[in-house]
């Protein structure tokens, strides 16, 4: 059976403390971040990265020419949208990017998503093909949005989880096609759906629980979350222990498939001071995990890439 590793980088201006954004903006998450920290990480271990690129970035000299470095040594270059950062309504000096795009009218959201695209393909000079909604925040009119624009993947959804206000919790956790009206339904888009890696810890017991009306109330779940906690592949907050579990989870989960393990991140994450986040343990936690999914067999693949072998064979 093949397994693949998806690295899915959110690649944003500094931040800080309460992920507050840096002034004067700075690109340090890519110059050290990237340049020096990730890219040659990803090399030593054998595998390859997708940059999600929020407007901001492609606005900055240095980091579109460490950019297209990488780009030339195998990574993906896509999109990721913060809506503070491009017009219609592109805000001058936003303190964070709260914005959800899920939130806006329908022109305001498509609009902003064709002047990403735009000043992507300005920039680099092609068509991006996979994307990331800011703060996780897709709907299903997001996936018409992609189509028209020339997209072929989509990668914001987080199952089991309600993140920032967006509850994706109905949404499969292995890739598929979305429905038009429904993306957390398989349906004939030709958007693939690759969601972050993202399982329960006690999968059984998470089905019994979600069809009780306890589940609805929140502090029911917090209280037993600790049985069927979610595991996420993000160095942040797993390692080596965290990615041994999914291993196990996996397979019972979606028993015959392909393995498509997809590990999100920020590239802010692993350089001191530059996000709420201890960079020294997130470095570390990177290092085992990569380690681990080299000895068992894991290939690298990008966003761009996953629709390809998905189309191999990979659902029974």
């Amino acid at each position: 059976m093949k397994r693949f590793l998806i690295i899915s980088i959110d690649t944003e201006c500094d931040k800080g403390p309460g992920w507050r954004i840096r002034y004067p903006m700075s690109f340090e998450g890519i110059y050290r971040g990237i340049g020096e920290i990730l890219q040659p990480l990803f090399e030593e271990y054998g595998f390859r990265a997708t940059y999600l690129l929020s407007p901001e970035v492609m606005e900055d000299d240095e980091s579109i020419s460490i950019l297209l470095d990488v780009m030339r040594r195998g990574a993906e270059l896509g999109t990721h949208l913060h809506g503070e950062f491009v017009e219609p309504m592109k805000r001058r000096k936003p303190v964070f990017t709260g914005e959800m795009a899920a939130h806006y009218p329908d022109e305001l959201e498509y609009e902003k998503l064709k002047n990403l695209t735009a000043l992507f393909v300005k920039t680099f000079g092609f068509q991006p093909l996979s994307y990331r909604a800011g703060r996780f925040s897709i709907s299903s009119r997001t996936v018409r949005f992609l189509e028209e624009l020339g997209y072929r993947v989509d990668s914001s959804l987080t199952p089991f989880s309600s993140v920032s206000g967006v509850d994706h919790r109905r949404a499969p956790a292995y890739p598929y096609y979305p429905d038009y009206d429904d993306i957390y339904r398989p349906g004939n888009s030709r958007i693939l759906e690759v969601p972050i890696t993202i399982l329960p810890r006690n999968y059984l017991l998470f089905r019994i629980l979600k069809s009780t009306p306890l589940y609805r109330i929140g502090r029911f779940r917090r209280l037993v979350k600790g049985w069927f906690g979610n595991i996420w592949l993000r160095p942040t907050v797993s390692g080596a222990r965290e990615v041994g579990e999914l291993l196990r989870l996996y397979p019972k989960m979606f028993p015959g498939r392909t393995v498509f393990f997809n590990m999100m991140f920020h590239n802010v994450e692993v350089v001191e001071e530059l996000s709420p986040y201890d960079a020294r343990m997130v470095r570390r936690n990177l290092r085992e995990m990569l380690s681990v999914l080299r000895d068992y067999g894991f290939e690298g693949l990008t966003l761009k890439e996953v629709p390809d072998e998905y189309g191999r064979g990979s659902v029974q």
